[in-house]
């Protein structure tokens, strides 16, 4: 079964292992980015930080 396309691409199911603390922290990040998902704070962050180096 495809999944969702979101950012003109389609998304890949995988298993992540995480602290506690990350989750919490990843929570509290989806709350301010009001993002529907961890996984959509993850796929945010991982689009940013390249932004970010670019930009000094």
């Amino acid at each position: 079964m495809s999944r969702k396309k979101i950012y003109s691409e389609p998304k890949r199911k995988i298993n992540l292992s995480l602290t506690e603390t990350a989750t919490k922290w990843l929570d509290e990040q989806r709350v301010q980015l009001t993002a529907s998902s961890l996984s959509d704070v993850i796929e945010r962050l991982a689009r940013e930080l390249p932004k970010k180096s670019i930009d000094g």
